[in-house]
């Protein structure tokens, strides 16, 4: 007879394994650096009669204000705008950046400040913008003065030639700014009609596309470093732009050591108001350990990707405030549909009855998140709770659901996920030990941010834990990159292939009746849960753990460093 409950027999096997899986991953044990100053040097002794003061005051040196200090778990892939996809590289590089549009800023918890990605109607470098009475030219005109820091002009050459760039790298970064939408192809052109003009035509009205210029995919670069770091290669990332920037945004990269440090100081010259902090530290550690000894003792200022297991640690603390905004996000199991036993719908259906959620949201997530089960986070307009119902954790019938796919078993299956997440160690050992009693041989391989975004959205993983969400709050958007056929080879990174479903989904995005628009999404969460694609673990809930000396903090769902501040 096979069990129901693992709680008692698994609990201190999975922390025993999380333990030695944590000690093995790379990640910072070091102290958080700091912006050391110069000692003072000895003040010569003064002559012993002298009579008449010095000429010349000596010079006082004003003291440099303490650089911010931020510890970030997962570090990112890659710092090139038109390559990144995750949501640490988006995050991360996009302060470097402007762009022509922004998301509003709305009061958050706690006297926080946090972004509302359903308003992106703000516009950021650009001054104004005109919208055809048909939706599909988008004409912008840019202010006077800003340069880059090599002196070039942040003009509507430097716009036309950074998205240009975008979609022709045929990466993450297109996808965003298109949206998706390949068919016909969403940008018809775009025009720079003079210096401080750039004009964007559409193939068809979008009502997101303000938002997705938003994007940092849409993050507008300083052309004559582009042009020194030679043509674009198609579908290949730029060896240069994955540890440099060329922005004119709120800060300038002063240090970067990839997934170790960075240093971010304020640009001088930037265009607009300047950010709350001149210097900020930013460490990448991936040892929980190590964020949770430092988060406690205040060593760091803001702590971002601390496990929900040490966060609720810190919840009597009085030397730390925990921040926590719902998102679309959520944890993940990849099952790329393409790759055996995945191929297999019922072996599929079965391994969505293998997994205690109960038991992981209690034990790993301590409550910051919601169980479901559908392609919608609970956060989206377009959820449906009565269709979203959590799969039960029932060992038996996914016994019996694997005898019935007639995978044979044993079977052996490799995991890979990201160093720097805790919850991913442990939602895989736990699973690890559980799949064993179906005769499922589970490893584990923790790699860093960049090979996992070649294992992963090279379409080499077997399987995978992610950290997956969406950086524009619709739909349609969503499960064009997550659901659609025709990109299972590409940022389809499960494969899902639902053709009914993509059908659906062309009425949908195009569907203006709300009524009849929802119709069509319950329609496809009706296919999709039939499908059992892959496994979203439990919807998360962001934490970010701040000293007591921090007083201006903005929340976003890409990291927005501009008025963060102690």
């Amino acid at each position: 007879m096979i069990t129901h409950s693992i709680r008692g027999r698994w609990i201190l096997f999975v922390m025993l394994l999380v333990a030695s899986l944590l000690l093995a991953a790379c990640g910072g044990e070091a102290a958080p650096e700091e912006a050391g100053e110069e000692p003072a040097e000895e003040a010569a002794e003064p002559a012993e009669e002298a009579e008449e003061p010095a000429e010349e005051p000596a010079e006082v040196e004003m003291e440099e204000a303490e650089p911010l200090l931020v510890n970030i778990a997962v570090a990112p892939a890659t710092l090139d705008p038109g390559w990144g996809c995750t949501v640490e590289s988006v995050g991360f590089l996009q302060n470097f950046y402007v762009r022509l549009t922004q998301y509003a800023q709305v009061p958050g918890p706690d006297g926080t400040m946090k972004t509302d990605p359903t308003e992106p109607e703000v516009l950021y470098f650009a001054e104004s913008v005109d919208i055809s009475d048909d939706g599909t030219v988008y004409t912008f005109t840019l202010p006077e003065g800003a340069v880059f820091p090599s002196g070039t002009p942040v003009d509507a050459t430097a716009v036309k030639t950074s998205l240009e760039r975008t979609l022709a790298m045929a990466g993450c970064g297109e996808y965003f700014v298109v949206e998706g939408i390949y068919d016909p192809y969403l940008i018809q052109s775009i025009e720079a009609v003079d210096d401080l003009t750039v004009q964007i035509t559409l193939s068809r009205p979008d009502p997101n596309f303000m938002e997705a210029l938003a994007q940092p995919a849409a993050s507008i670069m300083d052309p004559s470093v582009i042009e020194a770091q030679g043509e674009v290669v198609t579908g290949e990332p730029n060896e240069f732009f994955a540890s440099n920037v060329a922005g004119s945004g709120p800060f300038l990269l002063e240090e970067y050591e990839p997934n170790n440090r960075a240093v971010l100081v304020a640009n001088p010259d930037f265009f607009g108001e300047p950010p709350a902090s001149e210097r900020i530290i930013v460490n990448f550690i991936s040892a929980d350990e190590t964020l949770l000894l430092q988060a406690r003792n205040q060593e760091v200022d803001m702590t971002i990707g601390l496990s929900p297991q040490s966060v609720a640690s810190l919840q009597d603390s009085p030397e730390v405030r925990i921040i926590v905004n719902e998102t679309t996000n959520a944890e993940r199991l990849g099952l790329p549909n393409g790759k055996p036993p995945w191929d297999n719908v019922k072996f599929r259906e079965a391994i969505t009855h293998a997994i205690p959620y109960e038991d992981i949201l209690e034990n790993v997530a301590f409550g910051y998140g919601e169980i479901f089960y559908g392609p919608f986070t609970p956060s989206f307009p377009e959820y449906n709770a009565d269709l979203s119902q959590p799969r039960e954790f029932d060992l038996e019938l996914a016994q019996q659901l694997i005898d019935e796919s007639g995978v044979e078993t044993p079977v052996d299956i490799e995991m890979v996920i990201q160093e720097g997440s805790t919850a991913h160690v442990q939602i895989a050992t736990i699973l690890q030990g559980v799949w064993a009693e179906l005769g499922i041989n589970l490893t584990i391989r923790q790699v860093t941010s960049a090979d996992f975004y070649t294992a992963v959205e090279g379409h080499e993983a077997q399987a995978f834990m992610r950290f997956d969400g969406t950086g524009i709050y619709d739909a349609g958007y969503f499960l064009g990159f997550d659901m659609v056929c025709a990109l299972a080879d590409a940022y389809n990174v499960s494969e899902v292939c639902i053709p009914e479903a993509d059908e659906l989904l062309e009425q949908a995005r195009v569907e203006l009746d709300d009524a009849k628009r929802q119709d069509l999404y319950d329609q496809i969460t009706e296919l999709w849960v039939t499908n059992s694609p892959f496994v979203p673990v439990y919807a998360v809930q962001d934490t970010t753990v701040l000293s007591s000396e921090v007083e201006n903090f903005l929340w976003s769902h890409y990291y927005d460093f501009r008025n963060w501040s102690k």
